[in-house]
């Protein structure tokens, strides 16, 4: 055992056991390649999940997928924008779309 006095940027961080359980989906790795292609200002992504998706793969709530795909977006300098909202019927939707230039 060794005890030391460092600062919070040196200290070891804990590192992520587990791959998030929205990465392991098909629609993930469908909206992965079509990002990483580029989107046009106009253009839009979106990925529904229905209350059987969300069983399916375990996501228990739309803002943990929102967070996921704006920390990837984030962490490749991606200038996009990502929405996400619930829908009729109990699933919900998550838009990466790209930004338009104001004039």
């Amino acid at each position: 055992m060794a005890y030391t006095k460092t600062t919070i940027t040196k200290a070891v961080k804990r590192t992520r056991v587990r791959v998030p359980r929205f990465e392991k989906t098909k629609e993930w790795r469908m909206m992965k390649a079509d990002i990483d292609k580029g989107l046009k200002p106009t253009d839009a992504l979106q990925v529904i999940f229905t209350e059987e998706d969300m069983q399916k793969y375990r996501i228990t709530n739309r803002r943990t997928v929102a967070r996921y795909v704006k920390n990837y977006l984030t962490s490749h300098k991606l200038p996009y924008r990502v929405k996400s909202f619930q829908v009729a019927g109990g699933g919900f939707t998550v838009q990466v779309s790209g930004m338009a230039h104001s004039s």
